[in-house]
């Protein structure tokens, strides 16, 4: 493609982010109202938009640029990623956070949490949960909708720490991190009285990281991901 081609994408996809962003932001504020399903959809439009409008630019420019360009953008994406998990997690009304739970925090309040939104007990809630679909106490779209959000969640944190912090060659240094930043959230919604904290969060949230991390390592995959973000991750990164 000649560079005009190329600059025509690029501001296209662009647009398409930033009007995605835009949506969320009106949604933020009241302005309008996605729902939830909307807030993901929107989310995964303006980051998939926004990582090919900075691929299209980086291809118009010098080869020596076009690291930097994607380092750029996927630094962008990271912190547009933390912004949007500490929102589903700690803040989204439509997923019964309350952030603001911490302004009525007592002793009371507390114990309340504790037996209502706690379990330590692994795989107890994922067990409720189909039990609840066998006895048609929930439709199985709500129960995938939670199984299969809390294995996403935390998805994307090992290709992050990879591109961005070189140290995280391991799998054993990604998984320390990913566990702790997966404890880290749960402490927050204990602390702030809002969502459920759950050892079977924090089991989904690292399983669905790792299980990533090992499709990132397949020899093939990781030279792919390594040619569309012209190096920024490393094909080192994977394995036979």
């Amino acid at each position: 493609m000649n560079k005009r081609t190329l600059k025509i994408l690029s501001y296209t996809f662009y647009t398409a982010a930033f009007l995605c962003i835009a949506a969320m932001c009106a949604n933020a504020l009241g302005i309008t109202d996605l729902g939830h399903g909307g807030k993901i959809a929107a989310g995964f439009i303006a980051v998939i938009s926004g990582y090919a409008a900075s691929y299209f630019t980086a291809l118009c420019a010098a080869p020596k640029k076009r690291y930097s360009i994607i380092k750029s953008t996927v630094i962008f994406i990271f912190v547009f990623y933390i912004i949007v998990l500490v929102d589903f997690t700690l803040i989204d009304d439509n997923l019964g956070r309350n952030i603001f739970n911490i302004y009525n925090w007592n002793t009371t309040a507390f114990s309340d949490y504790i037996n209502r939104n706690t379990n330590i007990v692994p795989f107890a809630t994922v067990r409720l949960f189909i039990n609840a679909v066998k006895n048609s106490a929930l439709p199985l779209y709500a129960v995938l909708e939670n199984l299969l959000g809390n294995l996403v969640a935390f998805m994307p944190l090992p290709f992050f720490l990879a591109c961005l912090f070189k140290r995280f060659d391991n799998w054993y240094s990604v998984l320390i991190t990913v566990l702790l930043s997966v404890i880290t959230v749960e402490l927050l919604q204990l602390l702030f009285l809002t969502g459920s904290s759950d050892i079977d969060d924090v089991i989904l949230n690292t399983a669905g990281a790792m299980l990533l991390y090992g499709v990132l390592r397949i020899k093939g995959v990781s030279r792919f991901i390594s040619k569309i973000t012209f190096g920024v991750w490393e094909t080192e990164n994977g394995t036979d």
